[in-house]
């Protein structure tokens, strides 16, 4: 992905939307140059785990400070905007959500609660569903899920 879509709900209800231009794509690109690999390349070594001992000290790690950074400023907009203190929990879903750590490093700076979210959990798959297939293609219908949650109308 390259939009991260950060929103805030207060009792059931969307009250806070907004895209940050940051997401799992901008980690692909840095392994691509990092180690002149194609882009399907760094997304294949990014998937299987398969790249070299600097990755995560030089790749992974700085990419995981800036995604912490990157909602830390959303949470401060909202709360300037919404005179708000506060929120509840956090609550990450997505390709960046899998991660290693990443929840615990956004709980540890951020001092909230942070929970990885599978929206699909509940979810029976047909028989003419491929379970290998949905869990790839898992990540790419999280947009349709969260805007089912929404509601029509």
């Amino acid at each position: 992905a390259t939009m991260t879509s950060i929103t805030v709900f207060e009792q059931g209800r969307l009250t806070f939307s907004r895209e940050q231009s940051f997401g799992g794509r901008q980690l692909t690109e840095q392994i691509m140059h990092r180690y002149g690999l194609t882009w399907q390349e760094a997304g294949l070594a990014k998937k299987e785990g398969n790249l070299p001992e600097n990755y995560i000290s030089e790749v992974l790690d700085p990419f995981k400070d800036n995604m912490v950074r990157q909602l830390h400023r959303f949470l401060q907009f909202y709360y300037a905007s919404s005179q708000r203190e506060s929120v509840s929990q956090i609550l990450i879903s997505g390709g960046c959500a899998r991660i290693p750590g990443i929840d615990e490093q956004i709980q540890s700076v951020i001092g909230t609660p942070v929970k990885i979210v599978n929206p699909f959990t509940q979810v029976a798959l047909g028989s003419r569903v491929s379970p290998v297939r949905f869990t790839g293609d898992m990540q790419a219908l999280l947009i349709a899920a969260g805007l089912s949650l929404r509601g029509v109308g």
